[in-house]
């Protein structure tokens, strides 16, 4: 699945973990910044879903709850240095 979500691109990977059985959630959240791309890689609980899409749907919203918080921590950092 890929999305874009708040000017980052959203590429899920969803892989079966063998030892448990599961679907294994992983995102890569690419964005642009200072004229280059960077990339962000997270990864979900090897042993709870049994079900592909229900793995791939906790992956979006992991990087959607990442995205989120790195727009707030920049917002922050960027009122933190004007202030000083």
């Amino acid at each position: 699945m890929e999305e874009f979500y708040k000017s980052y691109y959203i590429h899920t990977l969803v892989d079966l973990c063998t030892d448990s059985d599961c679907w294994v959630p992983k995102v890569e959240v690419i964005w642009e910044e200072h004229g280059g791309s960077r990339c962000k890689q997270l990864a979900g609980p090897k042993d709870l879903f049994k079900i592909f899409d229900n793995a791939e749907i906790y992956a979006v919203e992991m990087a959607r709850g990442w995205i989120d918080d790195e727009i707030i921590y920049r917002r922050n950092a960027m009122a933190d240095a004007s202030a000083s």
